[in-house]
């Protein structure tokens, strides 16, 4: 994933969804007061060869997609400032899996468990393969600290290099 730092250079991070380097934020597009990102775990990097067949000639295109399983976010009590928190919503909810153009993808992001909440699982089977929820915790922090980029992006509208819109 190629992005721009908070210094205006280039930088890239890899994604791999078999390893913990597997984590991505995008841009919201929810609405929500106070929440910028959305965050996803990366199952699977994925492309298709499309044939448009709706013209005179054929035309072949190359489509690149992420399969991902979606965070969601848990807000904190009011009054409290602490790392931003998330969760993985149950594996039947309609928000909880999605496709995603690699270009939407910001940067790859630091997610750590949140080791006082337990696992969800405490037998470690999941309900998915798939999803690999076996390891899944109850709930997430996402690591802003983790470097100068990630901190200034939390401090949203800030990031000289950082693209908002």
């Amino acid at each position: 994933i190629n992005y721009t730092t908070y210094d205006t250079r280039r930088d890239q991070d890899v994604i791999n969804p078999k390893t913990w380097h597997c984590n991505i934020m995008v841009l919201s597009d929810c609405g929500e007061p106070g929440t910028h990102y959305r965050y996803a775990k990366v199952l699977g990097i994925h492309h298709v060869n499309v044939v448009y067949i709706g013209g005179p000639y054929h035309t072949v295109h190359r489509l690149e997609f992420l399969f991902v399983r979606w965070y969601e976010v848990v807000h904190a009590d009011s009054g409290m400032t602490t790392l931003d928190r998330l969760r993985f919503p149950p594996l039947d909810s309609e928000e909880a899996f999605g496709f995603l153009n690699p270009a939407d993808v910001l940067r790859a992001t630091h997610v750590i468990p949140c080791f006082s909440k337990g696992k969800r699982h405490e037998d470690g089977r999941g309900l998915s393969s798939v999803a690999g929820d076996k390891g899944d915790w109850r709930q997430y922090y996402v690591n802003r600290f983790v470097d100068r980029d990630m901190l200034m992006r939390s401090h949203y509208g800030l990031g000289v290099g950082h693209v908002y819109s």
